[in-house]
């Protein structure tokens, strides 16, 4: 099967089936009219996607160059009094004061410490960094597509020694909100989801793993198959992580079509229609460790970009061989286990 596959299109098969002769389109194309009825969890994800995974700024000069690791659940306090048994419920802070347990809007106003991490040096060097919470509000409805709610937006502050002052922690988003997203696991430099017991994230609603939270892929629903897997292998799509090493292949605010095939009640997220959006190409399918096989890249940089030489363990055949696919049957060839495939438009850019 896989050899059908690659016969298909050998005469592009170097380059991984790049479309040199597409233009950049920039704006969200106009979606099909003749779409399908969809279930009340379906919606279209023609979406902007980003090269951050938590999108957390690190500020102050004694933390450039340092990558945020994760908020601890450990050494929280509320009003200079400590809290007990911080953890991530679904998608809120929750925390002990003495009997009283405090969730949502309650933990306005709470200190955490994180720990960052500075790997460009040798021995890699950590900090702690502190921060608060300023304000908490309930999630909106239109980023809700399964309907099950329980999930808040925390403004983040960090402390900066440099000036003296608290800082917002997040960039501010398309709503003109700077706000995170908690989830109950961290995520390192190769970009692979951790469970940790000691550690959480706040995930920036401009960074990747937010947005596909957002996109409906919460890992903590149930009733859809493994959504954990499925997050994790939004954010390789998010990111056009091909390799799955924690290394994207794209530009912030690159329009995408994403879609799954999640068995009923879902799909959370559909095509949209029976063609492309005017102007998009397949792309790829993918799985939690980056794409399983390609059409086309959704950036062509300098002339071209041969992905596959990248990670010939992943996207080479028999180490010469890419692994080239133009449908979700394609996909499905190389794994029987992929559900998230997507299109995208082939932007050249013309400054690399």
């Amino acid at each position: 099967m896989m050899m059908g596959i690659f016969t298909k299109r050998v005469c592009i098969g170097a380059a991984l089936g790049i479309a040199l002769c597409a233009c950049d389109v920039v704006e969200a194309p106009t979606e099909p009219s003749s779409e399908p009825s969809v279930s009340a969890t379906e919606q279209k994800a023609v979406v902007a996607q980003g090269e951050q995974l938590q999108g957390v700024k690190l500020q102050g000069i004694p933390l450039q160059g340092t990558k945020m690791l994760g908020y601890r659940f450990s050494g929280a306090t509320l009003a200079g009094a400590p809290l007990q048994h911080v953890r991530v419920e679904r998608g809120e802070l929750v925390a002990e004061r003495g009997s009283t347990t405090l969730r949502g809007t309650a933990l306005a106003g709470a200190h955490l410490l994180a720990d960052a991490r500075n790997l460009s040096v040798d021995p890699p060097v950590n900090a702690t960094v502190e921060y608060r919470i300023s304000e908490v509000a309930p999630e909106a409805p239109q980023y809700d597509p399964t309907h099950t709610g329980h999930t808040f937006l925390y403004t983040l502050e960090q402390w900066v020694e440099d000036s003296g002052s608290w800082q917002l922690a997040c960039p501010v988003d398309p709503d003109g909100r700077s706000v995170a997203i908690p989830l109950a696991a961290i995520w390192d430099e190769r970009g692979n989801r951790i469970e940790s017991s000691t550690l959480f994230t706040f995930g920036c609603t401009t960074g990747v793993i937010a947005k596909c939270y957002r996109w409906g892929y919460r890992p903590w629903v149930t009733g859809y198959g493994n959504l954990v897997t499925m997050h994790q292998t939004c954010t390789r799509v998010a990111r056009a992580d091909y390799c799955g090493n924690g290394v994207p292949h794209t530009h912030d605010g690159t329009k995408i079509n994403i879609w799954d095939t999640l068995p009923p009640p879902g799909p959370i997220q559909s095509h949209g229609g029976l063609l492309p959006p005017l102007g998009m190409l397949f792309e790829a399918g993918w799985n939690t460790g980056g794409a399983v096989c390609l059409s086309r890249t959704r950036w062509v940089l300098g002339g071209g970009l041969a992905i596959a030489q990248l990670c010939p363990d992943r996207l080479l055949a028999l180490g010469l061989i890419p692994l080239i696919c133009d449908t979700i049957a394609d996909v499905l060839g190389i794994d029987a286990n992929a559900k998230i495939f997507n299109e995208a438009f082939v932007n050249i850019d013309l400054g690399q």
